[in-house]
């Protein structure tokens, strides 16, 4: 299995800090981003510059079956912002559903299609999670998508 863990991207996310790529990452506005499911054959590269859906690692390995579109689903952002838990922050993202796929995926690949399909993040669903003519849902965590501590408490 080439996929052992979530990670942000980078390139991505220096330049959103840095303001030379332009994007809101608490947006709500569904299609911001967008999320597309991969199995194992990929590779992640979390160091690459310009990470983006359907570029290199990116253009293989992506899931298909009934049920399932090339490029995945539009996701809708609920919140960043800081958590009940101390020093953290998290992106949250409402629940997302594939109906009626026949599918296997092993992580969701979250991009923006308006910045060339630039990858943000990559989460790892910790194994395959398979449908057969049924649906395939995402809720994610109540804490959201990615949390991260911002300082040490110690």
């Amino acid at each position: 299995m080439a996929i052992t863990q979530d990670a942000w991207f980078i390139d991505s996310y220096v330049k959103t800090m840095r303001q030379t790529i332009t994007i809101d990452p608490g947006s709500t506005t569904p299609g911001v981003f967008k999320g597309a499911l991969y199995t194992g054959a990929v590779v992640p590269d979390f160091s690459q510059t310009n990470p983006a859906w359907n570029v290199s690692p990116w253009n293989s390995g992506e899931s298909s079956g009934p049920g399932y579109t090339s490029g995945g689903q539009n996701l809708t952002v609920v919140s960043l912002a800081g958590l009940a838990t101390a020093n953290k922050v998290g992106w949250k993202f409402n629940t997302i559903t594939w109906t009626s796929t026949t599918l296997s995926a092993e992580g969701l690949l979250i991009y923006a299609p308006g910045l060339s399909n630039r990858a943000f993040l990559f989460r790892w669903f910790e194994g395959v999670r398979t449908t057969s003519d049924g649906d395939f849902s995402i809720a994610f965590h109540a804490d959201g998508a990615w949390r991260t501590v911002l300082r040490d408490t110690a």
